[in-house]
């Protein structure tokens, strides 16, 4: 917890001083240099990609392009959206497999580097490297937002 009164900011052009009141919202960020996991949970009702209020999770975890990441999503949820269908981590809809197909299936597990960052499929397993830098966000993928979805996913999220 920290009582802040005033933020001195030292640049090449001076020091701005910013008074506390004049202070809307700082948000603060640290990330050490060795391995880092994290636990979240994405919540059926509310952590839906297209949901506009609050869709996609800030995870609070900056990474740096070529950034190791490593994904690992268990649960159920029910997508009322999706004729009340149960899905998995994976997409994988009452039991059955995902679809194979060029795009993100619906109610798999997606993330994105940075707020307007490009959606990527991270499913029950991924591993892969950050092709940018940014805020890591993870949202459960669909195009129609249903406050009536249930269940939820647990994320585990490692990076190095």
């Amino acid at each position: 917890m920290y009582d802040i009164k005033i933020i001195s900011v030292t640049t090449e052009y001076g020091v701005l001083n910013i008074p506390r009141e004049k202070i809307d919202l700082a948000e603060f960020y640290a990330q050490s240099k060795n391995q880092q996991t994290n636990n979240f949970t994405l919540i059926a009702s509310k952590n839906i990609s297209c949901n506009a209020n609050g869709g996609w999770l800030k995870t609070g975890i900056m990474v740096k392009k070529g950034t190791k990441i490593q994904i690992v999503s268990t649960g159920e949820i029910i997508l009322q959206s999706l004729s009340g269908n149960k899905y998995k981590p994976d997409g994988s809809v009452n039991g059955a497999a995902p679809a194979n197909a060029e795009y993100i299936n619906y109610g798999v597990v997606a993330f994105k580097i940075g707020e307007g960052g490009t959606t990527i499929s991270a499913g029950a397993k991924y591993s892969g490297v950050a092709q940018n830098s940014g805020m890591l966000y993870i949202s459960i993928y669909e195009t129609v937002y249903n406050s009536n979805n249930t269940g939820s996913y647990n994320v585990k999220i490692t990076v190095e």
